[in-house]
């Protein structure tokens, strides 16, 4: 018997495998808009803020606290991405992905909200920003499983391997329009069209995911 015989022909899952998965479901199709918005807004958000509150603190103590400030700003921020995800993890285990998912995003709004109708405060913006990092994460985590769920277990690791590689790249556009945002019209109107972007994800994830199950039984 050849040796090619006897050895099974096994197809390495492509990219394409994955894209085909996530498009056939509806369920997978949401769950990945709502991660490429979190992630576009946190991105968006975040990388403009230290420039922002370079002016804010420039305009109101005279600078010499700048880099103290955001220092801090960042770091309750990173530390609302990521200190809580067990946390959110749990939420998506116990109420179910899709409202997890869906809050996260609501969390989001009430952060551009923050960040963008208290933009002379830089109180409010911290608040805005770790608001920013708990809503990111929480429709992250939930997106995540929603999106692994929603395909086939054949197809999950090329899915979540798809969905990385376009939130990187989503990320790194939002910073790039973010900059041209801010340079064109402000800190402000940057958090306005993050909230639209949002806003919208949240109504078309909401109904898409509409009675869906929990993540685990």
């Amino acid at each position: 018997v050849p040796a090619a015989a006897g050895r099974a022909v096994t197809a390495r899952p492509s990219v394409r495998d994955g894209w085909g998965a996530v498009r056939g479901s509806t369920r997978a199709r949401a769950a990945l808009t709502v991660l490429l918005a979190a992630h576009t807004a946190m991105v968006a958000v975040m990388s403009m803020t230290p420039l922002h509150l370079q002016h804010v603190a420039g305009a109101t103590a005279g600078g010499p606290g700048f880099l103290t400030v955001v220092g801090f700003t960042i770091s309750l921020h990173v530390a609302g991405m990521y200190a809580l995800s067990p946390v959110m993890g749990w939420s998506a285990d116990r109420f179910g992905g899709g409202p997890t998912a869906v809050g996260g995003l609501v969390v989001l709004l009430a952060a551009v909200a923050f960040a963008g109708l208290g933009q002379g405060s830089i109180t409010t913006v911290t608040i805005g920003l770790v608001l920013l990092g708990l809503g990111w994460s929480a429709a992250t985590v939930a997106g995540s499983a929603l999106l692994v769920e929603a395909v086939p277990p054949a197809r999950r690791v090329t899915a979540q391997g798809l969905s990385d590689a376009l939130m990187s790249g989503a990320g790194a556009l939002g910073s790039l329009a973010a900059g041209l945002v801010m340079g064109w019209s402000g800190y402000g109107v940057l958090n306005v069209v993050m909230a639209v972007l949002v806003g919208g994800v949240a109504v078309h994830a909401g109904r898409a995911l509409r009675g869906g199950h929990r993540t685990r039984g």
